[in-house]
C-alpha cells in the first residue's frame, strides 16, 4: 500500500504502539503503526516517543500530578 492515500477514520493504542485506523480501497478497516505513515506531520521522526514540554507544559504537568495525588492521599 506504500504510497497509496488512505482515509484516516481515529486512532487506537494496542500494546502501547499508536495506530492509525484506515479505511482500505475494499472498504474494510484496517490499522498501521502511527509512527509508519506521515499522519502527525513532517519533523516528527526526531521526537517520535519522546514527550517535550515547556516551562508551562512542565508546571501543568506538576500541578495535575499534585491534584491527582492529593485526592487519593499520596505524598509526593
Amino acid at each position: 500500500m506504500c504510497g497509496k492515500l488512505l482515509s484516516a477514520k481515529s486512532f487506537k493504542r494496542w500494546n502501547g504502539v499508536l495506530l492509525l485506523v484506515v479505511d482500505l480501497p475494499d472498504g474494510s478497516p484496517g490499522t498501521i503503526r502511527a509512527d509508519a505513515t506521515d499522519v502527525m506531520g513532517p519533523g516528527t521522526e526526531a521526537v517520535r516517543g519522546k514527550v517535550v514540554l515547556d516551562a508551562a507544559g512542565l508546571r501543568e504537568l506538576y500541578r495535575l500530578v499534585h491534584q491527582l495525588a492529593t485526592s487519593h492521599n499520596v505524598a509526593i
